[in-house]
């Protein structure tokens, strides 16, 4: 997600970031087995039950019927006599009822939740443990670790990944053949070059920025701080330390820094990516790069059609050739309600559409990105997704606590990168101030 639906921590990373900008089938065994494993009635079997009902909460705009239908489809003859309701949720003010519902009698059996907001359901005891039947569920030796790592709260799994989204850099191709730059840049030492480069070329347009890099989006900012080998904050005898002002992490808040302020215009360090619209600044002209997701590549071109057929995309490099930067995932993971009667069930339907074969139809019909490395080659047959799907592979995610909602909805991060980019205190100063604030709020909750 961006700076728009900060409040929302990384629910919804594609269909809200689209309003922000402008408007294989498990066997009847598994089904079992999966029935003997979560409930004490081993003997009740699947063609035995009758006018039962799963209550399945999505998000809005995300899965649609196209897809889950199929999956309903396929869950109803592994259970006949049951049906799927499919309920559809709004993002705003989700955190509150999903709470209330998981703590009540009667939840939601299943439940899509912001791959960043599993720990906080899961601290309030709302959320069935998965991790015993981890080996049960697809995919999972090798999903997407930035849906993975968040849905992992002390020791146990509580959420099973669903769906991704990220960030890639989106170039103006003419922009660059007129720079005389030929190939995108595969390290941040070119990306510096690339942009003297473009700087020199469109000196005569007014507020042009190289590479548009507002200086509160840390989505895209630390990528760079993951590319030097530092990190947001680490566990130490149960308890999260900030790690902001580590060496490493030091370093690559400096190289933020550098990127931002030789890039992007001086009035850009305090702002985020919706004021003004990095969308239209790039489609104006003003701008040869941006990092933005695959729904923004529509936008631009709704802005300037003229573009159309003239944008690419890159990953964004990191400090060597053969390491891109890791890249932030938002996304969805799906979880089980603790209180839930129909716990087997629920999990042959998490199974199922987070099977293969529902997640390659999730990528085709809906655009949204599968849950594991396995499934990204997929990215090669749809339009202009390469590179997002490229970048999914190496994946990187926040602190794994109820406390990040906390982070989140007070702007730490926001205000650390803006604070860096404006440059007005030593970069260690920033992350050490950070870093104590985290040490606060991260362990707050637990």
């Amino acid at each position: 997600m961006i700076e728009g639906r900060k409040a929302l921590g990384s629910r919804g990373f594609l269909a809200r970031e689209t309003q922000v900008k402008k408007t294989a089938i498990s066997s009847a065994a598994v089904a079992l087995a999966a029935l003997t494993a979560l409930s004490p009635v081993a003997a009740t079997t699947a063609s035995a039950q009758s006018s039962h009902t799963l209550t399945v909460w999505l998000m809005t705009g995300e899965i649609t019927p196209a897809v889950s239908n199929q999956v309903n489809a396929a869950f109803q003859k592994e259970y006949p006599g049951w049906k799927v309701n499919i309920e559809i949720q709004q993002w705003s003010g989700i955190s509150t009822k999903l709470i209330a519902g998981l703590a009540g009698s009667n939840p939601p059996d299943a439940m899509e939740m912001g791959n960043t907001d599993v720990s906080e359901f899961a601290a309030s005891g709302g959320l069935e443990n998965l991790a015993r039947y981890r080996s049960q569920l697809p995919n999972s030796s090798n999903w997407l670790s930035g849906l993975e790592g968040p849905a992992a709260y002390k020791g146990g799994l509580y959420g099973v990944p669903l769906l991704a989204g990220d960030r890639v850099v989106i170039y103006n191709k003419a922009m660059f053949a007129k720079a005389g730059i030929t190939s995108p840049p595969k390290t941040i030492d070119q990306l510096l070059n690339d942009g003297t480069a473009l700087k020199n070329a469109f000196r005569s347009v007014k507020n042009f920025s190289p590479l548009y890099f507002p200086g509160e989006y840390w989505y895209a900012g630390m990528p760079i701080v993951w590319s030097y080998g530092g990190q947001i904050a680490v566990q130490k005898g149960g308890k999260w330390a900030g790690a902001l002002s580590s060496k490493a992490s030091l370093a690559g808040l400096q190289e933020f820094q550098t990127v931002q302020n030789d890039l992007s215009v001086p009035a850009s360090r305090t702002v985020n990516t919706n004021a003004p619209d990095q969308d239209s600044v790039f489609a104006q002209g003003r701008a040869a790069m941006i990092v933005g997701g695959g729904w923004e590549l529509g936008a631009i071109t709704a802005d300037n059609k003229k573009l159309t057929g003239d944008l690419g995309t890159f990953v964004f490099p990191g400090v060597t050739a053969s390491q891109p930067a890791p890249v932030f995932i938002g996304g969805s993971d799906i979880g089980i309600a603790a209180n839930s009667p129909n716990k087997a069930q629920a999990l042959a339907w998490v199974k199922l559409m987070t099977s293969p074969k529902y997640q390659l139809a999730m990528a085709k019909v809906d655009g949204l990105m599968p849950n594991a490395k396995s499934l990204l080659s997929v990215g090669k047959t749809l339009p202009n997704q390469a590179d997002y799907y490229k970048a999914a592979a190496l994946s990187n995610f926040t602190p794994a606590t109820p406390g990040w909602a906390t982070v989140e909805a007070d702007n730490v991060m926001e205000s650390l990168f803006s604070q860096v980019a404006q440059g007005k205190q030593n970069v260690a100063t920033i992350a050490k101030s950070v870093d104590n604030q985290l040490n606060t709020l991260l362990n707050a909750h637990q």
